[in-house]
């Protein structure tokens, strides 16, 4: 299968190509149009504060902007309901706002989707499939699914893709980024949130999501961490076909069920713990053990089933963990479930360094009381929570690994979808329980004999290594080309205590010699042809050696202090 595409592809061919920059040069004029009929320019006027005091304001422009978000199609639908799930960068009134997008959106003439079809299948439509309703069952900014049957009888969905939509999308992503670079120079708010940063990752994200080939890929992965796991048919995923699918359509098992979105909007009464605990007991196990997660769980990609199982759609977002991460997360959740928070303290150090030693006291406090205050008895986890782990690591000039920060965002969005349809359901409680099953799970024999067979095969590896690294260290040493690389003044308050020593002697040095001349120019005959006289250079001077000597002195007084 081919690699899906990046944004990075979009420089080369778009710019060399004369008639795609006069497309964006017109769909550019067209936005323009478009943002200031909705009274979106200038951009500076935009308000991403959280003032309580304007919030009528933002709530005017974030219904303006869906508005023409709307109008202007394309990627833009899009890459606007990815940002209505982003309550920890924007206002509560951007989001709700922008929540609206989430809805079905005008379906695409019925010819030209039966001609895509045609295209990418190589066969007329009725050739394929038994029956095929032209209607679609659901329809979103970047596909839309029809229902069909097979031959054979069996019910499934085909996803399409809007016509022109991967074209669409590439263009419009590339205007919204310059669009979002004009906006971070005018307005403070919009550099505040970072929004270049979360319009970058959005915007790849959009381009791999008109690839369904790399969306198969993830649907199938997915299904095999599920058929691995203790409770295989807990959680549904629809059968691929990958024999009828392809870039632009995407052919699975037609799943009869309920969205979130459909309950919510109904306000039914459902009792929904059942079906919530499985997706967090999967969504665990896929961080955890698999690396491989489900990182869109908004309303409407859950269904519930007639039978009360819950099932996953929409797999064009899904995020990784490289195997040492991951058995990272894995000691920092054994950690968790024993209150241990020196232990938590040491696997997110393996996860983010501390670059200076005597920062890490600090850091081990900070992580404990973070712990305490934000995943203690009683508390619940959100999109602040992550944000408050980031703000920990930001004080400390630490970097959290994305994936991992991608991770825990992932299932606080999903946190907030059961505050709106299981408000009873205590997300961490229930984390904690569900995370003793998948450890005493993965305690079992079988899996204890797979994990130190793979651990064998990693030392047996090491020691085949090991001569011949043990070889080279003779050899270099025989030949003089040992060497031993030292860092001097690694730590900072070893260079701060040097720096402060160099800085005082150079300081008693300069007041010592403007003293020294001072008593000179003093002794000298006066001159009457002199510009200053020898009096008033001594005088200067030895002003100058007080100020010089005095501030050694107190620049000594503080450094004593401090230690």
């Amino acid at each position: 299968m081919p690699n899906p595409p990046r944004l990075s592809d979009l420089s080369g061919s778009q710019e060399a190509d004369t008639g795609t920059l006069r497309s964006r040069g017109r769909r550019f004029t067209e936005l323009l149009s478009i943002a200031r009929r909705h009274r979106l320019v200038p951009f500076r006027r935009l308000d991403f504060s959280h003032d309580p005091a304007t919030a009528d304001l933002r709530r005017s422009q974030a219904e303006h902007l869906r508005r023409a978000l709307e109008e202007a199609g394309g990627g833009f639908v899009k890459m606007g309901q990815l940002l209505s799930t982003r309550d920890d960068l924007l206002p509560e009134e951007w989001t709700e706002g922008l929540a609206h997008l989430q809805r079905n959106v005008t379906a695409a003439p019925a010819d030209q989707v039966l001609a895509l079809l045609e295209q990418e299948l190589g066969a007329p439509v009725d050739q394929v499939f038994a029956s095929f309703d032209p209607v679609p069952v659901a329809a979103a900014s970047i596909a839309q699914v029809h229902r069909a049957r097979l031959p054979d009888g069996t019910a499934v969905a085909v996803k399409v893709q809007r016509p022109g939509i991967d074209a669409a999308v590439r263009r419009d992503v590339d205007i919204a980024l310059r669009v979002v670079r004009f906006m971070a120079r005018w307005s403070t708010e919009a550099r505040q949130v970072g929004v270049q940063d979360v319009a970058a990752q959005y915007a790849d994200d959009l381009v791999r999501q008109v690839d369904f080939v790399s969306e198969l890929r993830n649907l199938t992965a997915l299904r095999a961490a599920q058929a691995r796991s203790a409770r295989p048919d807990e959680v549904r995923f629809p059968d691929p076909y990958p024999d009828l699918s392809g870039r632009r359509v995407l052919v699975m098992e037609f799943l009869e069920g309920d969205t979130l979105s459909a309950i919510r909007a109904e306000r039914a009464d459902r009792d929904l713990d059942g079906p919530m605990r499985a997706i967090l007991r999967a969504f665990l196990r896929q961080v955890v053990f698999d690396g491989l997660y489900h990182a869109d769980l908004h309303p409407g990609n859950v269904l519930v089933l007639p039978d009360g199982r819950p099932a996953l759609i929409d797999f064009g977002s899904v995020g990784r963990l490289d195997p040492t991460l991951r058995d990272t997360v894995q000691d920092l959740l054994v950690a968790y479930l024993q209150d241990d928070t020196s232990r938590i303290a040491d696997a997110v150090l393996r996860m983010a360094p501390v670059r200076d030693a005597h920062d890490e006291p600090d850091f081990r406090r900070d992580i404990a009381r973070f712990v305490a205050d934000e995943l203690g008895p009683g508390a619940r986890i959100g999109v602040e929570t992550v944000d408050d782990a980031v703000e920990v690591f930001g004080r400390y000039r630490l970097k959290a690994p994305p994936d991992f920060v991608a991770a825990a965002r992932a299932l606080a969005i999903f946190e907030g979808t059961l505050r709106t349809l299981a408000p009873s359901f205590d997300l961490l409680e229930e984390s904690r329980g569900l995370a003793r099953e998948q450890i005493t799970d993965q305690l079992r024999p079988g899996k204890l004999r797979d994990l130190a067979a793979k651990e064998l095969i990693g030392v047996v590896s090491a020691a085949r290594r090991l001569p011949r690294r043990v070889d080279r260290i003779g050899e270099a040493i025989e030949t003089g080309k040992f060497t031993v690389n030292i860092r001097l003044f690694a730590d900072r308050r070893d260079r701060e205590l040097v720096s402060g020593m160099i800085r005082r002697i150079l300081l008693v040095l300069l007041g010592a010699g403007a003293g020294i001349l001072a008593i000179v120019y003093l002794a000298l005959p006066a001159r009457p042809d002199a510009a200053i006289s020898t009096a008033v250079a001594g005088a200067l001077l030895g002003g100058a050696a007080v100020v010089l000597l005095g501030w050694a002195a107190i620049d000594s007084w503080r450094a004593r202090r401090r230690r």
